[in-house]
């Protein structure tokens, strides 16, 4: 739709029809406030919780039902038309648990041997259930509420349909999947869908609105100068036979701010809305609608969205962006104040918003929650995500518009990367001194816009002690120098593309193995950094094999140096984590010849803590495990692993194993002597196998 446009000056102001971003359009008992910056996908309840949930950007929002912003996540993959998303790896059940991590399935189960009916009866005492197919393997996902498992269908997989659901208005915004079981009744919908309606005068239940004036500020003609000069020029002859051409002339008409009267529940709201007049009215249609969770939750507020026109293609539309285009978002319409950020009744210190200085996170925002003083936990935006690349309409940065907090910081957790990628994500805990705070606020300049609380973080895969927190004003800034900061989780490595005139980071096995070598004299960030590392290549199906024999080596060395350091804790925290989130994954990786004489390493100094602690009898049994049923004590040459499972079997009361490893260990060049003084062995002493053992005899 090509347009022709004149412009007039900005839009006026005006006290009682103020700008919607202006955030001040309140009545008697009602506001009208902006809590998202940019395009918004689709609204759905939850009516269990009494909750809207918002897909907006790649995010999912959470509000409560007066329109609060409660907590956003990262949208994971896999995401569902009930709110859950399933993958091989794990579920993510956030939108109604509010639980932020992917957890790991129950043991799977096998619906093959079920009838039809019997696979309804079962799959319906599930509160939700979700279907995949691939090649001849079908699956089902239930899941009760907490937990969620797989079930194996194969056998009936052609009863399931991935595409069934009716198609929405959000089908193609949110691209989740809609699966069901053909002859099984849906379950009730975790989530409702609200659909848009228009914002138009209609006695229908959308709101009353009524325009009680109109700021022209730009004239435009369909068809652009074409369409000009068809209509002045060539004008009657066009107009004789308009009748008999098809769509008739081009259309002129005003775009400009009207001033919109908002009757709702008895009360009336008013406020500028950029909109096109025409002959026949107000086209509210094309710029803005109305969201109303009120039938699924009965008494929450109802929702007001300004969006981007349809014809960003077209000549003209450019000038119109930037005149609406700030505008953009979504409004809660909700009573007047409340909120978890006003359980302060007065105000405590001057206004201020957190904010991220750091190194660009590409396509993720930074976000987090602040506690304040009294104990009141709120979410906030500390940046928006980036705007996407422009193709052909523009693109806008995705942000929370959050009501500056007046109360006292006392504690803050900060988040950026996506938490579904381990490379790039991190959780920072912020643990604030509060005398200082109050000091610092109390040293501040008065002024009419917000202070700032910068978290400044100069390497966003860098040590905690080198970033710092200041409380900034203008041109004044207070060093918050007695904050604690620590992660509560860290990016695993550096990224592999190098940093504009740095030199390529070492490899992500060089940075495991470098770690590693810390983790004997390193505090409990290094131990977490050395697991994070290991699990993230193991879990690299592109990594995994090429991995296996430094992950080994490294899980070696390093828990043969705990022990040698006296951290026996941790030699048991490292092994129990090589057995259940690394060595599953590397097992069939098992060609290099270190691999398993690392992993004989692992097993005996394992065994040197584990076979003295009756807690950790199940760890020293599965660490056992790890050499397979086809080990031989009579041709390993690992002579220490021999002798700690002498220990072992001895401790357990195994006299054939006992001897076994006892005589092994010694053609491995162990000493008798040491045999003889080891209380491990108390229980033996006197056995005549085990002293001609001992001397180098065997008993007939």
């Amino acid at each position: 739709m090509p347009i022709f446009s004149t412009s007039l000056s900005a839009a006026p102001k005006s006290a009682a029809f103020p700008r919607l971003p202006d955030d001040v359009a309140a009545s008697e008992r009602l506001e009208i406030r902006r809590q998202i910056r940019g395009e918004i996908q689709a609204m759905f309840a939850l009516p269990a919780r009494g909750e809207v949930l918002v897909a907006a950007g790649g995010y999912l929002w959470r509000f409560s039902a007066d329109g609060h912003l409660l907590d956003t996540l990262n949208a994971p993959g896999g995401m569902h038309r009930n709110g859950i998303a399933f993958d091989d790896d794990g579920f993510v059940d956030w939108v109604h648990t509010g639980e932020r991590t992917r957890k790991a399935y129950a043991p799977s189960i096998d619906g093959n041997a079920l009838s039809p009916a019997q696979l309804r009866a079962t799959l319906a005492t599930a509160r939700a259930t979700a279907f995949g197919k691939q090649g001849e393997r079908a699956w089902a996902w239930l899941w009760d509420g907490a937990t969620a498992r797989r079930m194996d269908i194969s056998r009936h997989r052609d009863l399931v349909d991935t595409y069934c659901a009716p198609r929405s208005s959000t089908t193609r915004t949110v691209a989740w999947s809609d699966t069901c079981l053909t002859g099984m009744d849906a379950p009730a919908p975790l989530l409702v869908e609200i659909r848009p309606d228009a914002l138009e005068a209609d006695a229908g239940g959308v709101p009353q609105v009524e325009v009680a004036g109109f700021d022209r500020r730009r004239y435009h003609l369909e068809g652009g100068a074409a369409g000009y000069v068809a209509e002045t020029v060539v004008g009657g002859a066009i107009k004789a036979i308009a009748p008999h051409l098809p769509g008739g002339l081009p259309e002129r008409y005003w775009f400009g701010d009207a001033h919109v009267r908002l009757r709702l529940a008895g009360d009336t709201l008013q406020f500028k809305l950029f909109v096109s007049r025409h002959d026949d009215g107000y086209a509210f249609e094309h710029m803005a609608d109305w969201w109303d969770p009120g039938a699924v939750i009965p008494g929450a507020s109802p929702w007001l969205r300004v969006r981007m026109r349809e014809y960003m293609d077209a000549p003209g539309e450019e000038t119109l962006w930037h005149m609406y285009g700030p505008d953009i978002g979504l409004y809660a319409v909700r009573p007047r104040g409340g909120g978890p950020a006003n359980a302060q009744a007065e105000r405590a210190v001057p206004a201020w918003r957190p904010e991220f200085e750091g190194p660009l996170t590409p396509g993720d925002a930074v976000t987090g929650t602040v506690t304040l003083e009294g104990g009141a936990r709120v979410h906030r935006w500390w940046r928006a995500r980036p705007p996407t690349v422009r193709i052909v309409a523009p693109t806008m940065a995705l942000d929370a518009a959050d009501a500056p907090l007046t109360a006292l910081p006392r504690a803050m957790q900060v988040e950026w990367g996506s938490p579904w990628k381990a490379e790039t994500h991190a959780v920072l805990e912020v643990v604030l001194d509060p005398a200082q705070t109050r000091a610092a606020f109390s040293r501040l300049p008065r002024a009419e816009q917000p202070a700032v609380l910068a978290l400044q973080v100069p390497d966003l895969f860098g040590n905690a002690d080198g970033m710092r927190v200041a409380l900034r004003q203008g041109s004044t800034a207070v060093v918050l120098d007695q904050a604690r900061l620590r992660y509560l989780q860290r990016p695993p490595f550096r990224p592999w593309r190098p940093q504009p005139g740095q030199p390529a980071p070492p490899s992500r096995i060089t940075q495991l193995q470098q770690t590693a070598e810390a983790v004997p004299g390193g505090d409990e960030d290094v131990l977490a950094r050395f697991r994070a590392q290991a699990e993230a290549l193991a879990r690299d199906e592109d990594m995994r094999a090429q991995a296996a024999p430094f992950l080994a080596a490294a899980y070696a060395g390093a828990i043969n140096q705990l022990n040698a350091a006296g951290r026996a804790d941790h030699t048991l925290l490292l092994a129990q984590h090589f057995l259940d989130r690394v060595h599953p994954r590397i097992a069939a990786h098992d060609r290099d010849p270190s691999t398993a004489y690392n992993i004989s390493v692992i097993v005996s100094q394992t065994l040197a803590v584990a076979a003295h602690r009756p807690q950790a009898a199940t760890l020293a049994a599965d660490s056992v495990a790890l050499l397979g049923p086809d080990f031989d004590p009579g041709t390993h040459p690992n002579a220490t692993l021999l002798y700690n499972l002498a220990c072992y079997h001895a401790l357990r009361g195994d006299r054939t194993r006992t001897l076994q490893h006892v005589a092994a260990a010694l053609r491995r060049g162990k000493p008798a002597a040491q045999f003889r003084s080891d209380p491990d062995f108390a229980a033996f002493r006197g056995d005549p196998a085990f002293e001609a053992a001992l001397q180098g005899r065997v008993m007939r």
